[in-house]
């Protein structure tokens, strides 16, 4: 996995990239191959990830993110018109990382397709959108050049809410005073991960604790413990996802019924054994009582 290729794009993606594009974009290179800097994710996984409402939503922000000159997809082909194509049925879109240096920040791409320069005249780039910022089958082309997206996701705007209420006092090593219940109680439980959130990074995870609550995410994170050893929190994300929302107060409680103790195996077999035993004496009993009345004189 491209941990150490994620936090190099990090610092990279610049403060011009965010929302939904920044975090699909970290989770591409989360995903890809450190050597080869590919991945193989589905759309329909970045959805899952980033909080996204399904694949389409994630296409759009890796359109917007080509425009603002950061391609991640792979062409396959091109076009009648001559542009890039990056999806076509019965072929799935993969992604490249695109390479840069030192941690420059890229500007979107000009009009005219020449890629822009990092702030500060460095020489470093993310590689240009190819054969234009839209294929003609992914929909509308994408905004005009150093446009920011709006947040998509579910998670964008309540999180940002969270975090502009946070004070800075409440930020312990980076982490979110919402954030702390959770991993106090990892913890404590043994569960002892890395947690390498970073800015808004947090925003997902925070939006995870506010609709399903901390006790399931422990109870959940702790069963997929004790079957694998873990070693990042991102891990327990895709599961953390998919858990239901925390019920509204009113929600009835379902009538509990008592299960009345069982004996153990062994014992079962054993007073069976005996009662087996008890019958079969008395139907013995019984027979010599009826051979012992008929062998009476009359």
């Amino acid at each position: 996995m491209g941990y150490e290729l994620r936090r190099q794009l990090r610092e990279a993606l610049g403060p011009d990239i965010t929302g939904l594009q920044r975090a699909v974009a970290l989770e591409i290179a989360d995903d890809a191959n450190e050597r080869t800097r590919r991945s193989w994710a589905a759309l329909e996984d970045l959805a899952r990830w980033t909080g996204a409402k399904d694949g389409s939503v994630v296409r759009n922000a890796l359109k917007r993110l080509a425009a603002a000159g950061w391609e991640f997809r792979v062409p396959i082909g091109k076009g009648k018109d001559g542009r890039a194509l990056y999806a076509v049925p019965g072929t799935r879109m993969t992604f490249l990382v695109p390479h840069f240096e030192g941690g420059a920040t890229a500007t979107p791409s000009s009009g005219k397709g020449e890629p822009g320069l990092p702030l500060g005249g460095a020489t470093a780039t993310p590689s240009p959108p190819q054969g234009g910022a839209t294929a003609p089958s992914e929909g509308a082309v994408a905004p005009s050049e150093g446009a920011v997206a709006p947040p998509f996701s579910s998670y964008s705007s309540d999180s940002k809410k969270l975090a502009s209420r946070q004070p800075a006092a409440d930020l312990d090593y980076g982490i979110p005073a919402d954030a702390r219940p959770l991993i106090n109680s990892l913890a404590a439980a043994g569960v002892n991960v890395r947690w390498p959130f970073r800015g808004n990074d947090w925003f997902p995870l925070l939006a995870l604790i506010k609709k399903s609550g901390v006790p399931a995410m422990v109870d959940h994170a702790l069963k997929v413990a004790a079957r694998t050893p873990v070693d990042s929190a991102r891990y327990f994300m895709p599961g953390w996802s998919e858990l239901a929302p925390i019920p509204p107060a009113d929600t009835p409680r379902p009538a509990l019924h008592a299960v009345p103790a069982t004996r153990s195996t062994a014992d079962q077999r054993v007073a069976q054994g005996q009662a087996l035993a008890a019958m079969f004496r008395e139907q013995e009993q019984r027979a010599l009582e009826a051979g012992h009345t008929n062998q009476e004189p009359a």
